[in-house]
């Protein structure tokens, strides 16, 4: 497969490329971006690559080997045209458009398994996908949330996303059956009136943690459905912690039950 060379913005092959920025572009194409050197290397093997772009100039053997070793078709790119790619405010010359995984595989009992409800900030949700595989998450569940191939999302995640499954669904509460069935307690994060403070209950490794959206929490059908609600003890001096630090500290929490293996 050669390379091909593109050097205009407004080249048919850039403008797909493009709207790959856009949850709309991406379902239309099936596509999604992951942008620099880091980011593209932990993806080789891990995702199939359809192109692979290089900014002119920039394509020095470094990138090249990169991109070489992705399987996609090379294509280098006018500096104009591949900042109409580019989401990254200071682009270090390589961007992949990979194949989105299919979705459809069962949670399996196993797994070790993360939920965020309406988490609508790609930045918080790709920092919870890094959090959760450094503590030993295996399947992270999204529910309502930002679209996981965001490229916000992808870049906060920083090649965790290639490393734990992801289930994404509408409506979290038609999970939870399938989780008790399996012998899992689905424990919210959430102020209620029978709330445990995080640290005086006993958490299991077949728990399931949910966390919500920081304005408006997690839905009144999850809470209904949880098996317990626990909140994390802090000062008066702030009502709330965004989704990622919470997650971060339940997480953390859950770790020291089962460790990492």
């Amino acid at each position: 497969m050669g390379e091909i060379y593109i050097s205009s913005r407004t080249n048919p092959t850039v403008a797909a490329l493009s709207s790959l920025q856009s949850k709309k572009g991406r379902r239309e194409t099936g596509l999604f971006l992951c942008e620099g050197k880091k980011l593209c290397r932990e993806a080789l093997g891990k995702c199939s690559v359809s192109y692979a772009l290089i900014k002119e100039g920039c394509d020095g053997e470094e990138l090249r080997s990169i991109a070489e070793l992705s399987g996609g078709q090379i294509i280098i790119l006018s500096e104009g045209a591949f900042g109409k790619i580019s989401c990254d405010s200071a682009p270090d010359g390589i961007i992949f458009a990979a194949k989105i995984p299919e979705q459809g595989e069962k949670i399996q009992p196993r797994e070790r398994v993360f939920a965020m409800e309406c988490v609508r900030d790609p930045g918080n949700v790709g920092t919870v996908i890094r959090t959760a595989a450094a503590f030993g998450i295996d399947r992270i569940i999204l529910a309502d949330c930002a679209d996981v191939y965001n490229p916000k999302t992808v870049r906060a995640a920083m090649g965790a996303l290639f490393n734990v499954k992801i289930t994404v669904c509408e409506d979290f509460g038609a999970l939870i059956p399938e989780l008790k069935k399996q012998g899992r307690r689905v424990i919210s994060a959430a102020l209620t009136g029978t709330s445990v403070t995080l640290g005086k209950t006993s958490l299991l490794p077949t728990d399931c943690l949910v966390v919500g959206n920081e304005g408006h929490g997690i839905s009144d059908k999850t809470l209904e459905m949880s098996d317990e609600t626990v909140i994390i003890p802090m000062t008066d001096k702030t009502e709330s912690l965004n989704a990622a630090t919470a997650s971060a500290v339940l997480l953390w929490e859950l770790l020291k039950t089962f460790g990492l293996q």
